[in-house]
């Protein structure tokens, strides 16, 4: 008898998104089993951010169902997107870090939001930012920080809250290739533990370093979903 296969975590049925008259996404249908890899690829305007700004509400679809871990967000009321977006962890090319609050601070400021008591807050931050490397940064303001230390605290803070799935938009767009692999080992392990992850990224070298699924997108449409990959060089 064969294993089942793991539940759907994540369900677009005929999403499509429009800027005034242009489609970003256009009547895409996708399905995302839970502990998934998937890295979604295209061309610059190809539609992969705005997939993610749909996942967390930075968006609302104009036609279809997104469904995140059984929560229908067409349906979702706006008190209620503070739920889901406690199940996410986000992590954005450019940081998003608030330049005048320090490392601990920013990293804080999710558990803050959460109600979480101040002490489990101490505890939750200071452990998130040893398993990034950043505990003796903890003081610093971002804008004192490397690219690279500025994207691991951006990931502590998507950590921190102990998410069900960890949406990467261009990850390591803007890093060097050490720095690029310190934040990329830092999202397979939270794969590892059992989180879902999605990375948006048009580079093939990051797709070709993680066996996952790769969907690709192009003007909008759904042209390709491809098995897991094998890592390895690019030109073998």
């Amino acid at each position: 008898m064969q294993p089942a296969h793991p539940p759907a975590i994540i369900r677009l049925y005929r999403v499509t998104r429009r800027y005034g008259v242009q489609k970003a996404l256009d009547a895409v249908s996708l399905e995302i089993p839970a502990n998934a890899f998937v890295f979604v690829t295209g061309p610059s305007g190809a539609g992969k951010t705005t997939l993610l700004k749909l996942l967390y509400l930075g968006l609302k679809a104009n036609e279809g169902q997104v469904i995140v871990d059984g929560m229908n967000l067409a349906r979702m009321d706006r008190h209620r997107i503070p739920i889901l977006r406690r199940r996410l962890g986000i992590i954005f090319q450019d940081y998003k870090l608030i330049a005048t609050r320090s490392v601990y601070e920013n990293v804080a400021l999710v558990l803050e939001a959460a109600g979480t008591p101040h002490r489990a807050i101490a505890a939750g931050v200071n452990s998130v930012l040893r398993t990034v490397g950043m505990e003796k940064r903890r003081d610093a303001l971002p804008p004192s920080l490397s690219g690279g230390e500025q994207q691991r605290v951006a990931v502590a803070r998507a950590l921190v809250g102990e998410p069900r799935i960890l949406l990467a938009d261009e990850p390591t767009g803007s890093l060097d290739s050490v720095s690029a692999g310190v934040v990329m080992d830092l999202i397979t392990r939270f794969h590892q533990r059992g989180g879902t992850v999605l990375v948006a990224t048009h580079d093939q070298h990051l797709i070709r370093s993680v066996p996952a699924r790769v969907i690709h997108l192009e003007g909008g449409k759904l042209v390709e979903i491809l098995p897991c990959s094998d890592p390895g060089p690019l030109d073998r």
